[in-house]
């Protein structure tokens, strides 16, 4: 009898409770499925009235925060086209306005009606401009995203950023499906062999701020050379200034500071005024450009080591030259790939010699390896290129010389002679000093690791003495070479062959 009683309690208690939930929906709001935000939202908004059914609402948020919730959805479309025809049709012609990039709707279902605050709502997007435009979207391969106003200018600018990198005539050749006239036997210089950019894209509308839509060529040629960062650097020359000087100071490539100031820069040769304001902001694209070409150069061949005849009648250390010394030429073709302007690597193709060396017939009375120097200079890296030459500024006298196949390659001595400084100093890192014993010396800065030979010991000419290095104040790998006569800095540039 105990037991029956129980279940007829709880039978009555379970129908109480039914009748209190229909009377009352809002218990129902424990399991409701609208997603509330953390914080408490921009616009406060109390409930009005409680419904037996859930409605839909909408959330309105801005960066993950409730701005508050919209009575009716169809008057923020309406509210949109106002703001488009008010204040962004005459810049932004034949398209649509959109909510900004960090506003969203998010719909949920809720029993409770909130008190219509719709009109303070939209004038809170209105006050603080939190809207977007409807643009072309272009999507990169890699990821980057340029919206842009009008297609034409995109196709314009694209055309003038590949002038950082290579002529126009050249990839105007190429885009036509034809090939740079190749380098025939002894003409020597570059030809492009390929220009293409590596990312594709595509062109789809998309919505985003006014602030962050390319509206003219300009503006779509800034981004691609710079991607979002907009600040500017700029330069004012100096007295004897040079445009290789500046590029070189700057870690910019000659092509790139003509192209970024083709309204005041002709040439890589022009003087500059001192006074004159250059952009000199490196290259920083999000998109990626390749440029592949071919090198036909002239090299010399080293004779290599002398042949010596030893005469007793001779006093020691006497010698007479019989034989003058004669570097011998070889035709080198080589093949390099950029990136941006930037060098990624290459290879030589092919080489073949057009003079053979002549090696140096010596007639001396001892049988001591001489250690004194030939006169005659070869470049102490093999593929030579001069990123910085004599003067490109203020104080310069020397060149900077690169190995362009391989940065961190062998150097070698220039000439023979003795090992005068194997040292290190704060700006020219490990250095080298070669007393050529004829009034010349050799000066070899930034390498990698202190010298091979100690001093005191003779080298050959075209003795490997070190690495190519970027010890002391260097911007990347190259060796800084100097020639003197007598104490005097020359320009190695017209000493070297």
């Amino acid at each position: 009898m105990k037991k029956v009683y129980l279940i007829a309690i709880a039978f009555v208690f379970s129908i109480g409770m039914t009748y209190l939930v229909n009377q009352f929906p809002l218990l129902k709001e424990v399991n409701m499925k609208e997603n509330f935000a953390t914080e408490e939202p921009i616009i406060e908004q109390q409930v009005v009235q409680m419904h037996q059914e859930e409605k839909e609402i909408y959330n309105l948020y801005y960066q993950d925060r409730k701005i508050g919730i919209l009575n009716d959805k169809g008057k923020l479309d309406a509210f949109l086209s106002d703001i488009y025809r008010q204040q962004y049709a005459e810049e932004f012609p034949n398209t649509k306005l959109g909510l900004g990039e960090d506003v969203y709707i998010s719909n949920s279902l809720s029993y409770a009606e909130y008190e219509n605050k719709d009109e303070e709502i939209l004038s809170y997007l209105k006050e603080n401009d939190l809207f977007s435009v409807e643009a072309n979207k272009i999507s990169f391969s890699n990821g980057a995203i340029l919206y842009v106003k009008s297609l034409d200018d995109f196709e314009v600018a694209r055309d003038e950023y590949v002038l950082n990198f290579v002529s126009k005539e050249a990839y105007d050749t190429l885009q036509a499906n034809k090939t740079t006239p190749e380098l025939g036997n002894g003409n020597y210089g570059e030809r492009v062999l390929s220009a293409r950019f590596l990312d594709t894209f595509t062109v789809t509308k998309g919505l985003a701020s006014k602030t962050k839509i390319a509206k003219n060529k300009d503006e779509v040629l800034t981004y691609l050379n710079y991607g979002y960062d907009t600040e500017e650097k700029s330069y004012v020359t100096q007295e004897f200034d040079t445009v290789a000087g500046i590029a070189w100071t700057r870690n910019i490539t000659i092509q790139h500071l003509l192209s970024i100031n083709s309204d005041k820069l002709r040439s890589a040769d022009q003087l500059l005024p001192a006074g004159l304001t250059l952009n000199v902001k490196a290259l920083n694209s999000p998109i990626q450009f390749e440029v592949v070409k071919e090198y036909q150069e002239e090299r010399t061949v080293a004779p290599g080591e002398p042949e010596y005849i030893y005469d007793d009648t001779l006093q020691a250390g006497k010698r007479i030259v019989q034989q003058e010394a004669q570097l011998g030429l070889e035709n080198v073709k080589l093949r390099e790939r950029y990136i941006n302007g930037v060098s990624v690597g290459g290879e030589e193709l092919s080489s073949y010699r057009t003079k053979e060396p002549v090696r140096e017939v010596i007639k001396v009375g001892t049988k001591i390896l001489p250690n004194i120097g030939s006169g005659n200079f070869i470049w102490p890296v093999r593929n030579p290129i001069v990123t910085c030459g004599w003067g490109c500024y203020a104080g310069h006298q020397a060149i900077d010389i690169q190995n362009r196949l391989d940065k961190y390659g062998k150097i070698y001595a220039a000439d023979r002679g003795v090992i005068k400084v194997n040292s290190y100093q704060s700006i020219n890192g490990y250095y080298y000093v070669i007393d050529h014993n004829n009034g010349y010396t050799t000066y070899y800065g930034h390498m990698a690791v202190p010298g091979f030979a100690a001093v005191g010991t003779t080298v050959a000419q075209g003795e490997e003495i070190g690495i190519i290095g970027e010890t002391g104040l260097a911007t990347g790998p190259h060796v800084h070479f100097e020639i003197r006569k007598n104490g005097v800095k020359l320009d190695p540039a017209l000493l070297l062959p």
